[in-house]
Formats: C-alpha cells, sequence, structure tokens
C-alpha cells in the first residue's frame, strides 16, 4: 500500500543540498532514491518560490510506468523539513504539484512528432533487413549479422549523437563479447547501413525513438530567442538516458540555477546506452556526489541472494557498494517444473495461500516477455483473482489487493511485498533476440542487471519460477545457500531440497 514516509539521515540531507549547479544522488536499490527525488522536489518548491519568480520544476524518468508510479505517490509527498532538528513544518499542503513526465513522452509534445510518424521497433528490423538484403557484399561478413545487431548499433550511434563516419570509426564500442570485436572494415558498412536507414526513415516520413531527442536539440539550438522552461529538474533513473537525452534535459533549465539533481544507480542499468558526464558537460564530482548504501527495502535473504548475482559482472567499477539495513525475512524460493502450465498452477496456489496470510496484499507477477504477461493475466483472470497491467502510463490503483503482471522491464522504481518472476528459462531470459553473438557478454551482462533489479523489488518474499529441463544461467549464478527449493505438489517429498545444480 501507498503511505506516508518520514525521511533520515543521508535521505534527509539530500533536501538540503545548494539548490544551484547539479548533484547527483547513487543510489543502491532499496536505499529510496525515487522517494528521496520527489520531497526533493517539494523541498525546493516551499523554498524556492519567491514573490517574483515562482519555482517551475520537473521530474524526468526514462520508462512511462516509472513516471506513472510517481504520480501515484507523489500525494503522500510532505514538505517543512528542518536542516537542524528532526521537527517538520510544512509550508504547502501534502501533495506534489509538479511536472512528472518520462523523456520520450515530453519529446514527443515538444518536438511536435505526431501520432503517425514514429517507427515501432517491428518496422526497424523489416526497414534494416531491406537494406542488408539491398547491398553489395563486401570483405566484410558483418551482414550476415541479425537485424537487431543493426538495429542497437544504429540506437547507439544515434544516442552518442555522430555526425560523420569519422566520428563513429574513432569511437570506442565497449561491452562487446570477445568473439564479437567489430573491425574497422566492419564499421565502414555498418555506417552505410546507418545511412540508408535514415534515408528510408526520410522517405517514408518516419522517425525512431532515438530521433526524438536529436529533434529536440534541433529545435532548441535553431531557435535565437530559447529560453529554458525549467528552474529545477530532477532525473531518476538517470543511467537509463543516453548522451542525447541527457543533453537536451541539460538544456532545458535556466542558466541562473543549473539545478539538475540526477538520480543514479550503474548496478540497475538495464539498456544498452550509457554515457559520462564528461560527454554532456555536467560536473558531479566530489562533493556534488552522494551516495546512498544502505538497502531498507529488502529483507537481508533477498538482498543477498540479489547482490550474489550481481557478483558475477567482471566490472562492478560504477557500482555502490550495498549495506542492508533490515534483518529477519525469508530465503527466497526457486521452483523446477515441468513446464509453464505447472508454473501457473504453483503461482495460483501460493497466490491464495498469501491472500489468506497478507492484509497488506502487495505483490506482483512479472515476465521477461509480453506474450508472457499476457497469458499470466488471463490464467489469473480465469481463476478468480483480481489483476492490474503495469504498462506504459496506464493508471494503477496501488492501494488495491489487485495482482499486478508487468514485464521485468518495466518494473524500474517499483515495490512490492511479493514478487513472483515467471518462466526464468534459458530460452526466455537472457532475451534469445538481444543476442548479436552467442558470447555476446554485453547482452549477457544487461539481461543479468536486469534480473537483479526486478529481484530488488521484493519486500518480503520473492519466488523464483523455471522450467526444470532448461533454467536460466542466471539461476545458477546465484550462491545456492541463499536459496530454497520449491518442491511441485505432485512430488511427495519435504518442502525444502537440496537444489540441483
Amino acid at each position: 500500500m501507498l503511505k506516508k514516509i518520514t525521511l533520515t539521515g543521508e535521505q534527509k540531507k539530500v533536501l538540503f543540498l545548494p539548490p544551484t549547479n547539479p548533484i547527483q544522488v547513487k543510489g543502491v536499490a532499496g536505499s529510496g532514491k525515487t522517494t528521496v527525488a520527489l520531497y526533493r522536489a517539494k523541498h525546493l518548491l516551499e523554498t524556492q518560490n519567491t514573490l517574483f519568480k515562482e519555482a517551475n520544476i520537473v521530474i524526468f524518468t526514462f520508462n512511462k510506468t516509472l513516471a506513472a508510479y510517481i504520480r501515484a505517490i507523489s500525494p503522500y509527498i510532505n514538505g517543512g523539513y528542518q536542516k537542524e532538528s528532526d521537527e517538520i513544518k510544512p509550508k504547502t499542503p501534502e501533495g506534489l504539484n509538479v511536472t512528472i513526465v518520462n523523456f520520450h513522452s515530453w519529446a514527443f509534445r515538444f518536438a511536435n512528432i505526431g501520432l503517425d510518424r514514429t517507427v515501432m521497433q517491428w518496422e526497424q528490423l523489416e526497414i534494416i533487413s531491406y537494406i542488408k538484403n539491398m547491398m553489395t557484399p563486401s570483405t566484410s561478413n558483418i551482414l550476415n549479422k541479425s537485424p537487431e545487431f543493426f538495429q542497437e548499433e544504429i540506437s547507439w550511434i544515434k544516442g552518442k549523437l555522430f555526425k560523420t563516419k569519422t566520428e563513429y570509426l574513432e569511437a570506442k564500442r565497449t561491452g562487446r563479447g570477445t568473439s564479437d570485436r567489430v573491425t574497422g572494415i566492419d564499421k565502414e558498412v555498418i555506417w552505410a547501413v546507418y545511412l540508408k536507414y535514415n534515408q528510408e526513415l526520410k522517405k517514408r516520413g518516419k522517425v525512431d525513438f532515438d530521433d526524438y531527442a536529436i529533434l529536440c536539440l534541433s529545435k532548441i539550438e535553431n531557435n535565437p530567442i530559447w529560453k529554458p522552461p525549467f528552474t529545477h529538474i530532477i532525473i531518476d533513473e538517470a543511467q537509463d538516458l543516453n548522451k542525447a537525452q541527457i543533453l537536451v534535459i541539460s538544456k532545458l533549465v535556466s542558466p541562473e540555477t543549473e539545478s539538475i539533481t540526477i538520480i543514479a544507480d550503474a548496478a540497475q542499468r538495464i539498456f544498452k546506452s550509457g554515457f559520462t558526464w564528461s560527454e554532456v558537460g555536467i560536473n558531479v564530482r566530489g562533493g556534488r556526489t552522494i551516495e546512498f548504501k544502505k538497502n531498507y527495502r529488502n529483507s537481508i535473504h533477498v538482498a543477498r541472494a540479489a547482490l550474489s548475482l550481481l557478483e558475477k559482472e567482471k566490472d562492478k567499477s560504477e557500482f555502490t557498494n550495498v549495506e542492508t539495513a533490515l534483518t529477519g525475512g525469508e530465503k527466497p524460493k526457486v521452483g523446477f517444473f515441468d513446464d509453464f502450465d505447472e508454473q501457473l498452477s504453483y503461482l495460483n496456489e501460493e497466490l491464495l495461500k498469501l491472500r489468506d496470510q497478507d492484509k497488506d496484499y502487495s505483490t506482483i507477477v512479472l515476465h521477461r516477455t509480453n506474450r508472457g504477461v499476457k497469458r499470466i493475466q488471463d490464467f489469473l483472470n480465469s481463476n478468480g483473482h483480481s489483476t492490474e497491467l503495469v504498462k506504459s502510463n496506464r493508471p494503477v490503483n496501488y492501494n488495491s489487493n489487485s495482482i499486478k503482471v508487468c514485464t521485468m522491464s518495466s518494473i524500474k522504481g517499483l515495490e512490492f511485498n511479493n514478487v513472483f518472476i515467471m518462466d526464468l528459462n534459458d530460452d526466455v531470459i537472457p532475451y534469445p533476440p538481444g543476442f548479436n553473438d552467442k558470447d555476446d557478454e554485453f547482452h549477457i551482462s544487461t539481461e543479468r542487471r536486469l534480473l537483479y533489479t526486478c529481484m530488488t523489488r521484493a519486500k518480503n518474499e520473492l519466488f523464483l519460477v523455471c522450467n526444470s529441463s532448461n533454467p536460466s544461467r542466471y539461476i545458477s549464478e546465484i550462491d545456492i545457500g541463499l536459496l530454497n527449493k520449491i518442491t511441485p505438489s505432485y512430488e511427495k517429498n519435504d518442502d525444502v531440497m537440496d537444489l540441483p545444480f
């Protein structure tokens, strides 16, 4: 259930950071980053309004689901925090009256893109396949790569704002697997595909989602009387934005304040974009960065299991060390079943138990794909459960006892008492279409961080459910001593058994 909280310690400290120039809050999962972002906005509203100028504040996120969730909890945000005491003296009514929006929704309106102009992902792949088939073979074998490979590379090129082939050829593309290195000759071919792709979009009068930021930058830079609309900007889950998107946002803040509060966690970067602060001209070094290390959300068992998975990441240089603040709770449960129907039967049994035990029936069921989410929701509805789909900016009643259903990639920033992650099979996660090579370390890492992010949504109980014949490689990466194995009801053994790995 949604409710008001009271900030303490390092969380409260963020409110009183200077209202000018950029600051960064690096926080681990469960540290209250999103909540602090809202209280920072409330504090700025209460302290930065003057008789001559009202503070105009916006909170940006990457995905629509998180933006909708923030709007849902904003009525519970109160002000009145005092720097030198624990007394709270509100100056304004409870609630947060600021703009809350995901980047693409804002850019769509700002650049006046139009409803019929954006190409969907499947259309992009069709265009890329057409271009590949029309191109003359070269000494490079890169054209043998999947359309998804080129789609990802085109997105990266646009996100980095490369305008010339030279810029692209000289750029380092980190994160690829050892067998997936792209040579200079390969890049020549990729750039040719990129140019033809853009030409085809222009011919059709279309743009893609990565063009949104480029169109916004062009509109701003070509406006001789441009005046930034916001006095303060807060960016939640900033690690999921790319260079172009961050640059756009940086041009929206008043030069009088340059007030940008950046909330991020590199361990939860679930998209293959990324940027460095030097690239976008934002200085958050030294005293401009605060780290939240304490996880206040997860039970110690859930936190440790999730961290044991994250430990398999090769590059943890940007991660914040996690300190668990809670004790008690139960180990996450992992279940191996014959097929998805058996998984669903188990899900139904556990949901009925939880409903009888828990008055605050805060539960979400996750799947990696939209198709899987639909199948889960249809099953639950047909078995008498009340469900709500958490998707885009669709309104969701987080105060109801309905079971929420969601894709894994849309769960960012949310939290629930009970989390079920279904169909954790190796042909589901890591997501097969995302592979550019069988040893694509970048994709394997991104999907691992996605699962880590999903695991850390659970406040009390976490259920990891898969098929016994093909469990995801990530199941075996979790410390076996931190999990309890579920025994299917058709097996007449004890409830807890040794794990099969």
